[in-house]
């Protein structure tokens, strides 16, 4: 399917009349369908669907912004760092550092004694 259509100018008084209309028609596709690499200012320039890379790698990123889940081959790294982060939480918390053994505690609780 075409991106733009536009009409075939045969001849006659309509020919300049078509011609613009062609023109607009070519315009309207640019303005409205196209992600520019330079937009202006002040102009919208966002995706409306997917980009399909068609397993071409993407280059020279510099930041990456996103919403939503970060998912590679099926997994969800955002939900796997989740999980990593509250695990140092978890034995963070049980850590004690003192110059000498700490009264009570916890089973599992770890501790350093300062030399």
């Amino acid at each position: 399917m075409a991106k733009i259509t536009i009409d075939n100018i045969t001849s006659g008084y309509a020919s300049t009349t078509q011609l613009n209309a062609n023109f607009d028609a070519i315009e309207s596709e640019l303005n409205n369908n196209v992600l520019y690499r330079n937009n202006p200012a002040g102009e919208p320039n966002t995706m409306q669907n997917d980009l399909d890379m068609n397993t071409n790698d993407i280059s020279n990123v510099g930041d990456l912004s996103m919403t939503g889940n970060f998912t590679v081959g099926g997994v969800d790294y955002l939900s796997s760092m989740t999980t990593v982060y509250n695990n140092f939480l978890s034995v963070a918390q049980n850590v004690t550092v003192s110059a000498s053994s700490p009264s009570g505690g916890n089973d599992g609780d770890i501790w350093f004694k300062l030399i």
